[in-house]
């Protein structure tokens, strides 16, 4: 039985909707019929063949895509917690289980055998994936297809608020893409005492407000350590969330903090980062830089539920556009200008 699928075939910009064999299950995986699928700026990365794609030297062709909501239509051996007709979402990063770093809990960071959904595992823009079941988080049934989708991108979100421990404290959060505004949204129920937020877009700053920031920050016309420093009477932020990936604002950043303040970087930085006068401006400081990578297994995805479940952060405000799998080549082109993700129904 063949299926519609997304395959990466060359080396260069662009994709290829093929029919290919539908996968069938195997032992310790789930058979999922992918209801929406999203695609991720790591997919546009791959979509354009970047450097970092070039650089893993994957095999080709391999079907793309790692952000998905389906149902569950074959249970395959040994898997147990699952059963025809749950619907799910999915970890896009499958750990081996075994390794010092998942069994002291980072499955999320596994450094032995991680396997990737749409780089070293077949990916979800399909109309079926064969998924490991270790990386499935089962999800309500009257979910919304295309909301499921962004669970994935929305566990990143919370992430880097747990990350950020911002419970009590003043959080800024600079970039206000679809993770940038998801993890806004979810600041003020998780404890931040005051939000800043800091764009270049007023469109973005003015959707800020209404999820929840205290105060606005463009960065075009502001000095942004200035108005952090006016707005927190002098002090600087105790913690910022840097979701833009440019080393200028991660330099900016740790000036927006005060003494003891934390920084989390989620951003993916294409250049070297480098931090002049260390010394005074971080060691003095007593400052905490740290990263993510992913979702933890299993806190962040139990949280992020919560959060969705309840209604408190509502997924569907980060939706761009939808339309379905065979305009591929479409939602690639107008993801870069669209605020949100855009969710193919396959």
């Amino acid at each position: 039985m063949q299926m519609k699928a997304v395959l990466k075939t060359k080396p260069e910009v662009g994709a290829e909707l093929r029919l290919v064999e539908r996968p069938e299950v195997t032992p310790g995986h789930l058979l999922v019929k992918v209801l929406a699928t999203a695609l991720c700026h790591s997919d546009f990365d791959v979509y354009n063949y970047a450097p970092s794609v070039a650089a893993q030297n994957l095999k080709m062709p391999w079907i793309m895509g790692h952000e998905f909501f389906g149902e569950i239509v074959q249970v395959g051996q040994g898997v147990e917690g699952f059963a025809v007709g749950d619907r799910i979402s999915s970890d896009s990063h499958v750990p081996c289980g075994y390794c010092h770093t998942c069994i002291t809990g980072n499955q999320h960071i596994c450094d032995n055998t991680m396997t990737v959904l749409g780089r070293t595992h077949p990916g979800c823009f399909a109309e079926y994936i064969n998924l490991p079941a270790v990386a499935a988080v089962k999800m309500p049934k009257e979910t919304r297809p295309e909301c499921g989708a962004l669970m994935e991108p929305f566990g990143v979100a919370v992430h880097a608020i747990q990350q950020a421990e911002i419970a009590g404290k003043t959080l800024v959060i600079t970039g206000l893409g679809t993770i940038g505004t998801m993890a806004l949204a979810s600041a003020r129920f998780l404890g931040a005492t005051r939000i800043i937020a800091v764009s270049t877009s007023e469109e973005k700053l003015k959707m800020a407000e209404e999820l929840g920031a205290d105060f606005g920050i463009n960065s075009r016309t502001q000095d942004v350590v200035q108005a952090v420093r006016e707005a927190t009477d002098g002090i600087g932020a105790d913690r910022v969330i840097e979701m833009t990936g440019v080393v200028r604002f991660f330099n900016l950043a740790i000036d927006m903090l005060a003494p003891a303040g934390r920084l989390v970087c989620v951003g993916n930085y294409n250049e070297d980062v480098v931090i002049p006068n260390y010394q005074m401006r971080v060691m003095n400081k007593e400052l905490t830089i740290t990263g993510i990578f992913g979702r933890r297994m299993f806190e962040t995805w139990e949280l992020a539920k919560e959060l969705v479940v309840s209604g408190h952060v509502k997924l569907e405000r980060f939706i761009g556009e939808i339309m379905p799998l065979t305009d591929f080549d479409r939602g690639a082109k107008i993801a870069p200008k669209t605020f949100g993700r855009i969710v193919y129904l396959p």
